[in-house]
């Protein structure tokens, strides 16, 4: 995920890179077929369940790995109308009633912002964002990955796996 965005990001725009582009995505469904052939168990973590989390949760799915996400924060934060003043969920709460909840309150600034067609995509993969910190019913994962270090710290802290 990260270098297939970071990747995309350098070489947007540019068409000399266009072969090379075509190679790397082949590359990347290559390795995804035998990676998913050995059924692992796989977690996504980020903050709040919604966003990196969520993309790579759905890539994986759609390529049939045996994955889910899940966020470390306390609550769920989505941006809202200012900095100060962001839209915040329990986790648990459906992303169903995240997309009216935004969609009610102003349409437009959140579909300009990216934030409705997010939360649709987030409802066709899963109902509501879990957090880490309570998916010791879920079992245990052959590998975790982490989108920012202070995650990477709160998953090594509160891992509800630890024996």
């Amino acid at each position: 995920m990260y270098f297939k965005s970071h990747y995309s990001a350098a070489t947007s725009g540019v068409h000399k890179n266009f072969r090379e582009d075509l190679l790397f995505r082949d590359l990347h469904r290559g390795i995804g077929k035998i990676i998913s052939t050995m059924k692992l168990r796989y977690a996504m973590v980020c903050s709040s369940n919604q966003n990196r989390s969520m993309e790579a949760h759905s890539l994986l799915k759609r390529e049939g790995f045996d994955v889910s996400s899940y966020g470390t924060g306390q609550h769920v934060k989505l941006p809202g109308p200012s900095l100060r003043e962001p839209n915040v969920y329990d986790f648990g709460t459906p992303y169903k009633h995240m997309f009216d909840d935004l969609r009610r309150k102003d349409p437009e600034l959140y579909k300009r912002n990216g934030i409705l067609p997010m939360l649709k995509r987030n409802i066709s993969v899963k109902s509501a964002p879990q957090r880490w910190q309570e998916n010791a019913a879920d079992g245990s994962f052959d590998v975790v990955f982490t989108f920012e270090e202070k995650v990477f710290d709160m998953v090594l802290e509160g891992s509800p796996n630890e024996e």
